[in-house]
C-alpha cells in the first residue's frame, strides 16, 4: 500500500486526497490504476518545503511495478485455465466419440481368467460365440496355468448354437473326477461353424454391445453386463 500522507498541514490537502481514494477505489480493492492516481495525488499534494524523497518514490514505484506484474500474472493464469478446459472439454468430447465407435467390436478384458478357490466351488462362465455351429455342437477346454487342459466339456451336442453369449457350467473338476485345483484357468471353446471351417472362441472376449456413460466414465455392455471401459484391454474389428 502506498504511503498517502504528506508534511501538508492544510485541510484540503487531506479532504482532496481522501475523495479520491473513495472515487477510484469504492470497493477497497486496489488495482494498479487506482494506485497510480493516489501516487500522483500524493505528489500533487505534497509540501514543496519538504517534497517526498528518492527512497520514498523509488519504494512506491517499485510496488506500482509489482502490482501490474501479479495483475497481468493474475490475468494470464485465468487465460491458461480457461484455455486448458476448452481443451480438456474437446478431448473428453472426442474420447466418447471414439468409445461409441467401439459399438459392434471384439473386446477382451482384462480379468479373463476363472477363479477356482474350492473344491465345492461350481463355475458358470458365459462366453461369445462368434459364429452359428453346425449341428455337433460346441467343446469347451479348461487349461491350467501351464496350459495343460484338464477338463473338456461338451456342450450342444447333435444341436445347432448359434452366435451369441453362451453360458457353461464348469464343476471345478478334471476329467478324471478330481478337484483341479485352486487357481486361475483360462477356458477356451473349439466347433466347426455351418459353412464347415473351424472356429474358436474364449472366455473374456465380447462383442461390444452397447455404450453408456455413468458420470462421466464410460462402460461397456459385453456377456450381458456392463464393465467399465478402462477394464478392457484390446479391441479388435
Amino acid at each position: 500500500m502506498p504511503d498517502i500522507s504528506t508534511n501538508s498541514t492544510t485541510s484540503s490537502t487531506s479532504t482532496t486526497a481522501s475523495s479520491s481514494t473513495s472515487t477510484v477505489n469504492p470497493n477497497a480493492t486496489l488495482d494498479k490504476d487506482a494506485f497510480l492516481k493516489l501516487l500522483l495525488v500524493e505528489l500533487q499534494h505534497q509540501d514543496p518545503t519538504d517534497p517526498m524523497d528518492s527512497d520514498k518514490m523509488l519504494t512506491q514505484t517499485s510496488q506500482l511495478s509489482a502490482l501490474e506484474m501479479q495483475q497481468n500474472t493474475n490475468t494470464t493464469m485465468q487465460q491458461m485455465v480457461e484455455t486448458m478446459q476448452l481443451l480438456s472439454n474437446t478431448m473428453t468430447s472426442s474420447m466418447n466419440m471414439s468409445v461409441v465407435g467401439a459399438i459392434g467390436k471384439m473386446a477382451v478384458i482384462d480379468d479373463d481368467t476363472v477363479k477356482l478357490t474350492d473344491p465345492t466351488d461350481t463355475i458358470v462362465m458365459k462366453i461369445y460365440i462368434p459364429e452359428t455351429s453346425n449341428d455337433k455342437g460346441i467343446v469347451f477346454k479348461v487349461y491350467d496355468s501351464a496350459g495343460n487342459v484338464v477338463r473338456t466339456v461338451s456342450e450342444g451336442e447333435n444341436k445347432v448354437i448359434s452366435e451369441g453369449n453362451y453360458s457353461v457350467t464348469w464343476d471345478g473338476k478334471k476329467d478324471d473326477g478330481s478337484f483341479a485345483g485352486v487357481g486361475n484357468y483360462t477356458v477356451k471353446a473349439e466347433y466347426t461353424n455351418e459353412n464347415g471351417g473351424t472356429s474358436t472362441a474364449a472366455y473374456g472376449a465380447y462383442r461390444i454391445e452397447a455404450i453408456k456413460f455413468e458420470n462421466g466414465v464410460a462402460k461397456a455392455k459385453i456377456g450381458g453386463e456392463y464393465v467399465n471401459f478402462s477394464d478392457i484391454t484390446e479391441i479388435t474389428a
